[in-house]
């Protein structure tokens, strides 16, 4: 209640506004994929920023969605170097640490001056210049965790920004609360058990990607759902297609698609 009454305070009527469209907006999305875009579109209408990242995790298995506006935002190397040190980042940290879940701004934790001699900063925002971000955790359930992130590179954000994504958050839960567990919805499982397909040879994240495949996805929709760099979606494609003995691509999907 402290935290609506402070909100309200904060954000002017116009703004408010802004959100009930966001909220409506995200409530429209059908599936787990066009709520991802959804809520990076209505975050879009809230905040004005440079870089929108919206990433879903599943605690239990690691798997996750990820998706980022622009797309191709950041490179391989920068996207690889966050999933290998994730807690460098000032914001992750203090989430770890706190077991906080309202909307921060990385200056209400770290220095921006302190922030941009950092190894994250010059390993994964130097080259954009992003020197300020915004996040939020939105715990869906016990496995389920949203991770909201915006990133600019010539001004940080205001204390009426942090209270708009605060506000827009819980419906955000709600609204993947909709459409059920993506992860147990898998259209791998599908196709064929996950059993089956690692006694033929396949290891578990070679699994992960024939069932993407399956899906109909490209490579680098894969690389974006999986979290992983472009580079290693295609290693992985082409040890399935050779363990597999399928001809290419085409092919071994074809060929788990015959196992439904």
């Amino acid at each position: 209640m402290k935290q609506s009454i402070a909100q309200a305070k904060v954000v002017p009527p116009k703004a408010w506004r802004r959100l009930s469209h966001a909220i409506y907006e995200i409530n429209l999305a059908e599936g787990h994929a066009d709520l991802c875009a959804a809520v990076i579109s209505a975050i879009r209408r809230l905040v004005r920023a440079d870089v929108y990242t919206f990433q879903a995790l599943h605690r239990e298995s690691g798997r996750s969605l990820l998706r980022m506006d622009p797309a191709k935002a950041f490179t391989d190397e920068e996207i690889a170097y966050y999933f290998a040190e994730p807690e460098a980042m000032p914001l992750v940290a203090y989430y770890a640490r706190t077991g906080q879940a309202h909307a921060r701004r990385l200056s209400d934790v770290i220095a921006t001056r302190e922030f941009r001699k950092s190894r994250y900063y010059q390993n994964c925002l130097s080259r954009l210049g992003l020197s300020y971000a915004m996040a939020m955790p939105v715990h869906v359930d016990g496995e389920a965790v949203i991770g909201l992130a915006i990133n600019r590179a010539k001004r940080d954000f205001t204390i009426k920004d942090r209270a708009l994504l605060d506000a827009f958050g819980p419906h955000v839960a709600l609204a993947w609360q909709r459409h059920g567990d993506p992860w147990k919805e898998d259209p791998s499982a599908q196709s064929c058990s996950r059993k089956k397909w690692l006694e033929r040879g396949l290891t578990v994240r070679e699994y992960d990607v024939l069932s993407w495949m399956v899906e109909g996805k490209q490579n680098r929709e894969i690389a974006s759902i999986l979290g992983i760099s472009l580079a290693t979606v295609q290693k992985h494609v082409a040890q399935i297609v050779r363990k597999l003995h399928a001809e290419n691509r085409h092919a071994a999907t074809v060929m788990a698609l015959r196992e439904i």
